[in-house]
């Protein structure tokens, strides 16, 4: 399926995951509306992914902190884009480092549900009715496999929570638009991807792939029919499954 006549918006596109969603719309045809908190980032992800010029790749300044900002960044994406938007995909946030539960500010948690789960919510509120009764659109949602498994110590139990609480949202948006054309899902990733070309995740450690090898999951959601699901990726090989 080409996405040719598509307008995709991709929230958190300078992004390791968002990198690679936008460059594989890009080579599918659609026009897409890359979305970053700087210009720099934006002007550096051109570079990584290689727009060329000429190729229908829109910039869009804005972020997702609260909502006065949020109705900014939706009102500069829908000005951006210049078309009824098809599909959404939000990846924003990183699994912070904390110390033991106990001993964690509880400031440091909530930077982590600010950057992670208010900011996908926001992004949600901002973008997703406008949805809600176009054919074939979909809204998709990142989260990790943290979210499933005790975290291997306790540095990472933020990612933990954040990434719970994202699957727990993917539920109550399913229900909110379960009589609607558009198809909210979330896809959960249980294993580290690097950068362009690169062969390490961002927590330094080796990765089997990078997010061109990832990205085809993303344009395989937007052509099937699922609605409502979170969809863990345990291995590459799920990620290749959904991609076709």
């Amino acid at each position: 399926m080409s996405f040719e006549r598509k307008t995709v918006v991709v929230v958190g596109a300078t992004g390791v995951v968002g990198s690679g969603v936008v460059r594989k719309y890009l080579d599918a045809g659609a026009t897409v509306v890359g979305v970053s908190r700087q210009q720099d980032h934006l002007a550096k992800l051109k570079e990584t992914i290689k727009i060329r010029p000429g190729e229908p790749f829109r910039e869009a300044i804005g972020e997702f902190k609260d909502e006065a900002s949020a109705a900014a960044a939706g009102a500069a994406i829908k000005e951006r884009a210049g078309a009824p938007i098809d599909h959404v995909v939000s990846v924003q946030g990183f699994v912070a480092f904390a110390k033991a539960p106990t001993e964690t500010p509880i400031s440091d948690l909530r930077h982590a549900l600010d950057d992670g789960l208010f900011n996908n919510f926001l992004a949600a509120k901002a973008l997703l009715p406008d949805l809600k009764g176009r054919e074939g659109s979909t809204f998709t949602l990142v989260s990790g496999g943290l979210a499933h498994i005790p975290p291997p110590n306790p540095s990472l139990w933020l990612g933990t929570v954040k990434n719970a609480s994202l699957n727990a949202l993917t539920y109550a948006l399913a229900a909110e638009t379960a009589n609607d054309k558009v198809r909210t899902n979330t896809i959960c990733i249980h294993f580290g991807v690097a950068p362009v070309g690169g062969q390490k995740n961002q927590f330094g450690m080796d990765a089997e792939g990078d997010t061109l090898r990832l990205a085809p999951a993303f344009l395989g959601l937007a052509r099937g029919a699922q609605k409502g699901q979170l969809l863990c990726l345990n291995t590459w090989a799920d990620a290749e499954a959904l991609a076709r």
